[in-house]
């Protein structure tokens, strides 16, 4: 009788990166990922598909001729999947922020990422795109990275989003670049624990994403590899070789709490 498998084989896993960055990087330690390299990256370490943003969209202005280079970009390649890097626009109310993300969904674009180390996370300034993207129920990943992986949640910004989230409860937000040199906020447990719409991108985390899965649950989790700042195969392996969660939990992890997300955005 043959026994049954108790990891899964990455093919299995359907990986599904939450967070790439394309573009050239103004960094000379780290490799710029392009389209002529980006494919090769995704088959070494088994991925299946990737959401990717702008690093100049991330990092520079004005955001939207990163937005609309990444379009370029990823163009024919169907494993790649556009991800718009957004802020609160400049004239207040529904029109405005209706009309930013009307033109992102006609783009093709289903995901959505927030630069809160430049934009401040106050829930009035952001209401207004975070009311006209939860119309369309689009994945919101909040970016509280600089340059990097690396980022850090503060209390006042803990509160700040537990308000925000439960403004929108139909509007899926998930932290990403939360991992600073002192760790994980405390708070980011009980906060997804608390707040049904909150989830968590395993970018720059090795172990504490574990917590979440263990304690809450794996559809709160989404793997994203923050390459090229980190290398994906750690990241990959801490997934499928976990000890403790059923293949089907990890395979959520990988790739199916994403795709349920974007396959939701209406």
């Amino acid at each position: 009788m043959q026994a049954k498998p108790t990891m899964p084989d990455q093919k299995d896993l359907r990986l599904f990166d939450s967070c790439v960055t394309l573009g050239r990087m103004a960094r000379t330690d780290l490799p710029s990922l392009t389209r002529d390299n980006i494919l090769a990256m995704l088959d070494r370490y088994g991925i299946a598909e990737a959401l990717v943003h702008d690093y100049h969209a991330r990092t520079l202005y004005p955001r939207e001729d990163g937005n609309r280079r990444l379009l370029e970009t990823i163009k024919g390649l169907p494993r790649l999947h556009p991800v718009w890097v957004l802020e609160p626009p400049k004239q207040p109310g529904a029109d405005a922020a209706r009309k930013v993300v009307a033109d992102m969904l006609a783009a093709g674009v289903r995901a959505a990422r927030f630069p809160l180390s430049k934009v401040p996370l106050l829930p009035w300034l952001w209401q207004d795109l975070c009311a006209a993207l939860e119309e369309h129920r689009v994945p919101c990943f909040l970016d509280f990275g600089a340059n990097s992986t690396l980022g850090s949640l503060r209390d006042d910004q803990a509160d700040q989003l537990r308000n925000l989230a439960l403004a929108h409860p139909n509007l899926p937000l998930i932290l990403s670049h939360v991992m600073g040199g002192l760790g994980v906020h405390y708070a980011v447990v009980p906060l997804i624990r608390r707040v049904p719409n909150v989830y968590l991108d395993i970018a720059g985390i090795l172990e504490y994403w574990r917590t979440v899965a263990y304690e809450v649950s794996a559809e709160r989790v989404l793997f994203a590899s923050g390459a090229p700042f980190t290398d994906p195969g750690i990241l990959v392996s801490n997934v499928q070789y976990d000890p403790r969660l059923t293949i089907a939990q990890k395979q959520l992890i990988a790739g199916g709490n994403l795709r349920r997300l974007l396959e939701s955005v209406r």
